[in-house]
């Protein structure tokens, strides 16, 4: 047994399938390892998988394709605050969560539509009134927005994305993009110091504060 711990950063699309995959291989890999990892999950619209997507499944009609890409970024960003209202009620509920609405909806092949939420929301047990109100809080699209802008200065552009911490020090931080795969997490977490991995830079310590009040971790 050891003392050390990892922390990563996880972001993704709540509803994306490589996000799926990604968030299930990372799950893997936290029963791997001897040390103890803290994972928090943020999650966001990523308007390029949107956009991706509406594509596909559209014509050439130019008024299709906008209506497809409002309805999927709409039902993205619905998802994200659903997220973030079921972690007002614990991080371990929020972790059910988006695993009960990625089962659902990416491996159950599922079509999202608002009211799913609370049927989640009340198959894991959640209080679903308190949910409700969390879900249409201005609180919860405030800590949306919030972890928006941390993602844009830790350069996060894609997702899946995640950045890692070895016993909170930012000079052993690694950022990943979309490929996270077991062996890399567990080559990275070998590694001594550990850099970011696409363009060299170092996590700054003042975006890491910055995550710690948002979503009001000790992550020293």
């Amino acid at each position: 047994m050891t003392d050390q711990y990892i922390e990563i950063f996880l972001y993704l699309d709540p509803l994306g399938r490589r996000c799926n995959s990604a968030r299930k291989i990372i799950s893997k890999f936290r029963t791997e390892r001897p040390e103890t990892i803290k994972l928090r999950v943020i999650p966001m619209v990523n308007f390029k998988r949107v956009f991706g997507h509406a594509r596909k499944r559209t014509s050439n009609n130019r008024a299709t394709f906008v209506e497809k890409n409002n309805k999927y970024s709409t039902n993205t960003y619905q998802a994200c605050l659903a997220f973030h209202a079921s972690a007002m009620q614990g991080k371990n509920k929020s972790h059910q969560f988006l695993t009960t609405l990625q089962e659902t909806v990416v491996e159950g092949r599922t079509e999202f539509f608002e009211d799913l939420i609370y049927k989640v929301a009340d198959e894991i047990g959640l209080d679903v009134e308190m949910f409700r109100e969390d879900y249409k809080s201005d609180l919860v699209r405030k800590i949306y927005r919030k972890s928006l802008g941390i993602a844009a200065d830790m350069d996060i552009t894609s997702t899946p994305s995640c950045v890692i911490y070895k016993d909170g020090l930012h000079e052993e931080a690694v950022r990943l993009g979309e490929e996270i795969e077991r062996e890399i997490l567990h080559t990275i977490c070998g590694l001594e110091p550990i850099k970011d991995v696409e363009d060299g830079e170092e996590i700054h310590e003042e975006v890491k504060e910055e995550l710690s009040n948002v979503f009001n971790l000790n992550l020293t």
